[in-house]
């Protein structure tokens, strides 16, 4: 194909592994038919990102999102179960989706679920499983048990690379006339020329961080009282007890974690949810204070944002408790009950510990 008539754009895949070698490397064969499809409907090429290695981000990788948006480039989650587990794969979710809600285009996020449809649904406990479900995801799961080059294969391909297309193409109407479109940091300079803008940022994160600090006193507080509720009834199970002591024993420990393990979760994701908030504003005041013309403007704004990166007490709090949940794994596996009160714990856990990966990055980028 001539090249100067020939286009490219951007797909970024984010995807848990572990599923590419469980489906026999259909992910990657499934990119490779997107892009077949893509040229064939469009003339044009479709540069595919398979991981965050892939399109060599690096540590900022989050600050490049809002460019990455602005020009088009398609966020597709391949989704299985086990995408909610990775911590990375719950960043890259997290990132695109406030950075979308934010900048009005989450039409460029197309998640596509391979396994697992039948969980997900708007009140599952795992947030980023309710987020899935928002964003009205693509049940390709018939097709990729069919497998490659089966009709339905190419049929789901086919119709999905449709919604690319036409996603992209809302995408670049949507630019305004005269805005370069190459380069993220044009978007951000645009920004920075409107002052009200940026001030709007600036009282935004002005109010997003003492709920912060409320928040942050929060989890500690359900870190605290559920540690204590753990750590009083690890020891009731012992060597030696009947099937049917060990039974009415986790029956009664699984009552007293109810309560503590519900808070605990309710309170990691309300926090993990705001510093996903804060993180997208953050990221924009960033990039601003970085075309600021002295060292002593620059130094000035970063005073103004620097109080909220250092959770030290919760960092202290939460770093123990994946070590404790571990140390509950034998129970639990005696025992429905307490598996079911204690998943909403190693949920907020989970929340809380994202949360705290976002928070130590502010530290070391501003």
């Amino acid at each position: 194909m001539d090249a100067g008539i020939s286009q490219i754009n951007r797909l970024f895949v984010s995807y848990a592994h572990a599923d590419n070698k469980l489906f026999d490397d259909a992910v990657k064969y499934f990119t490779e038919d997107l892009k077949g499809f893509y040229a064939a409907k469009t003339g044009n090429h479709l540069s595919v990102f398979f991981d965050r290695e892939s399109i060599n981000w690096g540590g900022g990788w989050r600050s490049q999102i809002d460019g990455e948006l602005r020009n088009a480039t398609i966020f597709m989650p391949i989704i299985t179960m086990q995408y909610f587990n990775r911590p990375a794969c719950r960043d890259e979710l997290n990132a695109f989706n406030e950075s979308a809600k934010r900048l009005g285009n989450q039409y460029l996020i197309l998640p596509v679920v391979i396994a697992g449809a039948s969980s997900i649904r708007a009140d599952h406990p795992i947030p980023e499983v309710a987020t899935i479900e928002a964003l009205q995801y693509r049940n390709l799961e018939d097709s990729f048990l069919a497998g490659r080059g089966s009709s339905e294969w190419r049929r789901a391909l086919s119709s999905l690379t449709d919604e690319l297309i036409s996603a992209i193409s809302r995408a670049e109407l949507a630019v305004p006339e005269g805005t370069s479109t190459g380069d993220s940091n044009a978007d951000s300079g645009d920004a920075f020329d409107d002052d009200s803008d940026f001030l709007t940022k600036m009282a935004e994160l002005g109010e997003l961080i003492p709920a912060l600090e409320q928040e942050v006193a929060q989890v500690l507080g359900d870190l605290t009282s559920w540690t204590e509720v753990v750590k009083e009834n690890s020891t009731r199970i012992k060597p030696g007890l009947t099937p049917q002591q060990v039974q009415a024993i986790s029956m009664g420990i699984a009552e007293q974690f109810k309560e503590p393990s519900d808070r605990l979760h309710d309170s990691g994701v309300k926090f993990a949810a705001t510093v996903e908030k804060a993180d997208a504003v953050m990221t924009s005041v960033r990039q601003q204070i970085s075309l600021l013309p002295s060292d002593e403007e620059r130094e000035s704004l970063r005073r103004l944002i620097r109080g909220s990166q250092d959770p030290a007490d919760l960092v202290e709090a939460a770093s123990g408790m994946g070590e404790l949940l571990q140390s509950m794994v034998s129970v639990e596996v005696m025992s429905a009950p307490l598996r079911k009160a204690l998943k909403p714990a190693r949920i907020g856990i989970s929340k809380i510990q994202d949360a705290i990966r976002v928070v130590d990055r502010w530290g070391k980028e501003i």
